[in-house]
């Protein structure tokens, strides 16, 4: 399929090509597969991605996060939400599922609670496409969640109604199909993260939250994964792997502007010195793009692509996606006063947004 691209080069339009056509085989499956229906009056969904739970070493970047996406957990298993793991929910290209088993027990077993209730579904993404493999989940994640047919498909397909009517679909899918290193040669990519940058991250304990190695990497991929989404029908794209929220197809300006703020205010190192540059970068072009949009310089875009963001910011925050009460919101935890709470940073009727597609 080919998609529509705002400015774009030949470049850009073969990587979003290459990205359409993954996420077209992968749609075409899941539609196999079968939507469920998600039923507007009543559904209550968080949506978590990119936790990359380690082995609690120098190189696992989960740690920080942990209190608060436990506390995550306990608030909306409380509160009878259905959980989503939307992919890279263990860091498998760095460790062995074992070990990363072994150091969050505490954390899968308030998963498996979710899974107990008949409340919890998840799907794989690069960081822990092991899961592909049903040997590996009947060795390793059978156990955890003691369901001989527990499963991890890549992607999963809502069709959500209201009082009988179908007012769209919800596709959600971990985001890095199409591409070189996180799809096509993932295998590659895995021996040099294993090897290469774990080893390195175990002895400096440099932090490594962001999928891409430059903010405008990270953009291309929003892009593409936007440009997918703009010719669907009726359908609401919801991915993870960027590792930044997207809300209605807009990049969140707040979310780097604080990790931004918690950078800047850590201890100096030369890590630092090279993120700083970078998400100044990144938020210059977020603040330029929420001028553009609000001023009608650029096209009108559809609310077709969202992004939960993800589980291990700088700040030990996490971001995720809730569908509750009708609406679709963009949450943060903690809140902005530290309190173990969820803040919404964006909402939106979600029969309105379906309405607009």
């Amino acid at each position: 399929m080919t998609v529509p691209v705002i400015n774009g080069t030949e470049s850009d339009r073969s990587y979003n090509n290459a990205v359409a056509q993954a996420l077209d085989k992968t749609y075409a499956t899941v539609q196999q597969t079968g939507a469920g229906d998600l039923d507007l009056a009543t559904a209550r969904i968080i949506i978590l991605s990119d936790q990359h739970k380690g082995a609690r070493n120098g190189a696992d970047d989960f740690r920080d996060t942990e209190p608060f996406y436990n506390a995550a957990l306990e608030y909306y298993f409380d509160r009878d939400y259905t959980l989503i793991g939307l992919g890279d929910c263990e860091e498998l290209w760095e460790e062995r599922p074992g070990a990363v088993i072994d150091a969050y027990g505490h954390t899968l077993s308030l998963t498996a609670r979710f899974h107990q209730a008949e409340r919890y579904q998840r799907v794989w993404g690069n960081h822990d496409d092991e899961w592909r493999s049903r040997a590996s989940i009947d060795r390793h994640l059978v156990p955890v969640y003691q369901d001989p047919k527990f499963a991890v498909p890549e992607a999963l397909l809502f069709r959500v109604v209201d009082a009988g009517e179908v007012l769209g679909s919800l596709f959600l899918v971990h985001g890095h199909q199409g591409t070189l290193d996180s799809d096509r040669f993932s295998w590659f990519s895995r021996l040099v993260v294993r090897y290469i940058w774990r080893p390195i991250q175990r002895l400096t304990n440099w932090r490594s939250t962001t999928p891409a190695t430059s903010w405008e990497l990270r953009q291309k991929h929003n892009i593409a994964l936007y440009s997918w989404s703009a010719v669907q029908e009726k359908t609401i794209l919801i991915a993870g792997h960027t590792h930044r929220p997207v809300f209605e197809a807009k990049v969140e300006v707040a979310i780097i502007e604080r990790e931004l703020a918690a950078i800047q205010q850590a201890p100096l190192d030369e890590k630092k010195d090279e993120q700083i540059p970078d998400l100044e970068a990144e938020l210059a072009w977020a603040q330029e793009q929420a001028v553009q949009l609000e001023s009608g310089m650029e096209t009108p875009i559809k609310p077709s692509y969202f992004n939960s963001g993800c589980c291990v910011y700088s700040d030990a925050s996490l971001t995720g996606i809730e569908i509750a009460d009708g609406e679709i919101r963009l949450v943060r935890w903690p809140n902005s006063n530290g309190e173990i709470a969820p803040e919404v940073w964006a909402r939106a009727s979600l029969r309105s947004v379906l309405a607009e597609l």
